[in-house]
């Protein structure tokens, strides 16, 4: 049975160890499930918005723009590399009124009421405990607050799902491995989530975006940058991650267009809901 904290203590390396790669391959990839998702919770000028597993501060960074300077941006991860690249962003960019930490989503550091809105994009199903995490971002929200989420929608519908089927019998076994990334994809599953941990007026949506990539190679660089998928081939002998790469190179096969355009289905679920 898996130990929570064990788990978060592994994810931990397995995002500092990819974070680079996740930064360069996926942050541009994945700016329009962050626009869609900040669209359905409508940002107004000086809230106070805390972004949940933020990465390398894509949705904190975008959001900031909405707020204003006078309004304030969180954005958390476990990951301190993660962090660490947000806030370079940041400053690269000149952006004064957003701040990064490292904190536990399940455990977060901040008090009772303290943001208007709260966002989490492709997190909720990476947390072991992700009930104690709804239960967090609930307990944050001020009264009348909004709660935006992302996850994976089914795994039949999400090219990433076929892509990682020769890194399966490379897994731990089921009981050791932690929560699917696709245990969301029902959207369904979602809203029982959020009733559960007390959110009223749930909005749910599934939208089916396409990922486009200008090279083949970019469907193993994308899976590289998965924080366990990463961690898993950096334990791979030269042999096995040449065959791992064939493999994947194979499938990706079926999303290829002319000129070596590759496009990948990913039906996202959507939910927005309030305090």
């Amino acid at each position: 049975m898996i130990q929570p904290q064990a788990f978060k203590d592994n994810e931990r390396l397995a995002w500092d160890l990819c974070a680079d790669n996740y930064d360069g391959c996926l942050t541009e990839p994945f700016r329009p499930f962050a626009e869609r998702l900040l669209s359905l919770v409508s940002l107004q000028r000086r809230q106070r918005v805390l972004d949940i597993a933020a990465g390398s501060g894509l949705v904190t960074l975008m959001a900031s723009g909405s707020v204003g300077p006078e309004g304030a941006v969180v954005g958390v991860d476990l990951s301190s590399r993660m962090t660490q690249l947000a806030r370079r962003r940041a400053e690269d960019d000149k952006i004064k009124n957003t701040h990064f930490a490292q904190v536990d989503a399940e455990a977060l550091s901040f008090p009772d009421q303290s943001f208007d809105v709260v966002v989490c994009a492709l997190g909720l199903m990476l947390f072991p405990q992700s009930g104690r995490a709804l239960s967090e971002i609930r307990r944050v929200l001020k009264p009348g607050g909004t709660a935006g989420l992302s996850v994976f929608g089914r795994g039949s519908k999400v090219a990433l799902r076929a892509l990682m089927e020769p890194f399966i019998p490379l897994m731990p076994a089921p009981e050791e491995r932690g929560p699917s990334i696709f245990g969301f994809g029902k959207g369904e599953t979602l809203r029982e989530s959020l009733q559960q941990a007390g959110f009223s007026d749930i909005r749910v949506e599934e939208h089916s975006h396409v990922v486009t990539f200008g090279r083949e190679e970019d469907a193993w660089e994308m899976l590289l940058s998965l924080g366990r998928l990463g961690q898993m081939h950096s334990r791979l002998d030269q042999d096995q991650r040449d065959q791992l790469r064939e493999q994947v190179l194979s499938l990706a096969q079926e999303y290829l267009r002319p000129r070596g355009v590759l496009e990948l289905p990913f039906q996202i679920t959507y939910a927005v809901a309030g305090r």
